[in-house]
């Protein structure tokens, strides 16, 4: 490890342990969150951390969700094959406890909107919109 690198980890040990809020509000960050998405229909993963795994379950929707949320200023991260079988694909919504809830509900909303458009979650029955070129140019 380079001794930048251990400079750095001392110095976020020692901010947890003198600022143990920061602990309490990420957890409550990601309780709201993890809330939001079982409230709105997202097929949430099991998790121990601050990072929330949400199916998608196809490599190629992963991809264009991914690629939308980011123009809409939401940043997720896919998950896909050959890391995951393309049936297990999925994005990691990351938090921090600098994260306020009004910032949080705005990108759920968001990452509703677009799970809805690309049929991802809502109404299976009708046809989802059309999935375009993932790299935005």
């Amino acid at each position: 490890m380079t001794p930048a690198s251990a400079g750095s980890v001392m110095a976020a040990l020692e901010i947890m342990k003198s600022e143990p809020e920061r602990i309490e509000r990420l957890w409550e960050n990601t309780n709201h969150a993890l809330a939001r998405f079982l409230e709105l229909g997202f097929e949430v993963g099991p998790s121990e951390s601050p990072i929330i795994p949400i199916y998608i379950r196809d490599n190629i929707k992963t991809f264009a969700y991914s690629t939308a949320c980011f123009q809409a200023g939401v940043f997720i991260n896919p998950v896909v094959s050959p890391a995951v079988p393309s049936h297990e694909s999925l994005i990691r919504f990351s938090l921090m406890a600098t994260h306020t809830q009004e910032q949080i509900d705005r990108a759920i909303d968001r990452m509703y909107e677009h799970a809805v458009k690309l049929g991802i979650i809502g109404d299976q029955q009708e046809e989802p919109e059309t999935v375009g070129v993932l790299n935005p140019s």
